[in-house]
C-alpha cells in the first residue's frame, strides 16, 4: 500500500490508525485489555473456532476428505457455503451436515469465477459494490438455500469478502437483515474490531464474532490464502504455523478469548502444516462451534 493511502485511511479512522501503531509497539497492553472484555463479555475461557469459506467448485473434491481428518483430530469446522455452491455439492455437503457440522448462511450467489486469463480463480459480487437490495436478496436467499438444500435452520451469518463491507453503516444495515431472520450472530468483521469494541460484542444490532490476526501482526488477518496460495505471496506455510500457534499459545496464557480462523479447503487439503497448526489451536483452547459460544453466553 502506498503512504499516501495509509495516511488517507488514518484520516479517515484515527482510532483505527492508533489500534495499528500499539498492535507494533505495545501488543501486549492490547492483548490484556482483549482479553478483560472477553471476560467481561461473559467468556471464561479461551474457544477455538475453526470455519471453511467454501467459495469454489474446488472445494467440493477435497472438503471431505479435509473434514474426516479433523474430526479424527477432535475438531468439527463450521462451514460457510454460498447457495450456488451449495446445491452444486449437495451431496458431500449434506454428509457433513450429518455428522453434526454447523453451517452458517454465506449469500447464494457465487462470489468467485475462474478467470482463463489468469488460470485461476478470482473474486466478483463484492457487497461494497452491490445496491442494499441485491444484498438483502442474496442474505435472504442464501438462507432460502439452506433450509432447502441441508434442512437447517440458519442462526449466523458470514459476509462474502467480508473484508471489504466493514464501515459501521454497513455493519449497521447487515445486522438489520440478519435481526429480521431471527439470527443470533454475524461474524463478519476483522481483527480490528475485536481489539476495538471485544471478542463478542453487539453494537450494530447482534452478536458480533471478530476472526482472528496474527501473533505479531493482531490487526492482520490469518488466512490460508495469504500464506498457501496468493501468487506472489511474501508469507509461507510456515509463517501460518508460527503466528497460529503464538496466537494460540498468548491467548491460552491470557486465559479469556476466541481463536477464530477461517480457511479455505482447496488450499490446505494437502497441507500437514495447516493441521499442525490446528492441532496446537485445539491443545490451547476449548474446540467448539459459534453455536456453542451463544449457548454458553445465554
Amino acid at each position: 500500500m502506498l503512504a499516501f493511502d495509509k495516511v488517507r485511511r488514518a484520516v479517515r479512522d484515527p482510532l483505527a490508525a492508533g489500534y495499528a501503531i500499539r498492535g507494533k509497539l505495545d501488543r501486549d497492553t492490547l492483548f490484556k485489555r482483549y482479553a478483560s472484555r472477553a471476560r467481561a463479555a461473559g467468556l471464561d475461557r479461551v474457544y477455538f473456532v475453526l470455519s471453511f469459506d467454501c467459495d469454489t467448485e474446488d472445494d467440493i473434491a477435497v472438503v471431505w476428505d479435509v473434514h474426516s481428518r479433523l474430526a479424527d483430530m477432535g475438531v468439527q469446522p463450521v462451514y460457510a457455503v454460498a447457495g450456488d455452491l451449495l446445491r452444486t455439492g449437495e451431496k458431500v455437503y449434506g454428509r457433513i451436515r450429518e455428522t453434526g457440522a454447523q453451517f452458517i448462511n454465506h449469500g447464494n450467489r457465487k462470489h468467485t469465477y475462474f478467470d482463463d486469463a489468469l488460470g485461476r480463480h478470482a473474486s466478483c459480487f463484492f457487497y461494497d459494490e452491490e445496491p442494499r437490495e441485491d444484498i438483502r436478496n442474496d442474505i435472504m436467499g442464501g438462507d432460502e438455500t439452506l433450509r432447502a438444500v441441508l434442512d437447517v435452520e440458519p442462526i449466523g451469518f458470514r459476509t462474502p469478502h467480508f473484508g471489504t463491507f466493514q464501515r459501521r453503516e454497513q455493519l449497521v444495515f447487515l445486522h438489520g437483515v440478519l435481526k429480521e431472520l431471527g439470527y443470533r450472530f454475524s461474524t463478519s468483521t476483522a481483527p480490528l474490531y475485536g481489539f476495538r469494541h471485544g471478542a463478542i460484542f453487539d453494537t450494530y444490532g447482534l452478536p458480533e464474532i471478530p476472526v482472528s490476526g496474527c501473533a505479531t501482526a493482531p490487526l492482520h488477518i490469518l488466512d490460508t490464502w495469504s500464506c498457501f496460495m496468493a501468487p506472489g505471496r511474501t508469507l509461507a506455510p510456515a509463517d501460518y504455523r508460527r503466528e497460529g500457534e503464538a496466537m494460540g499459545q498468548r491467548l491460552g496464557a491470557l486465559g479469556a478469548g476466541i481463536l477464530n480462523y477461517y480457511a479455505d479447503p482447496i488450499h490446505i487439503h494437502d497441507q500437514p502444516i495447516f493441521f499442525e497448526t490446528v492441532k496446537a489451536w485445539a491443545e490451547a483452547a476449548q474446540s467448539t462451534d459459534y453455536q456453542q459460544i451463544m449457548d454458553a453466553l445465554a
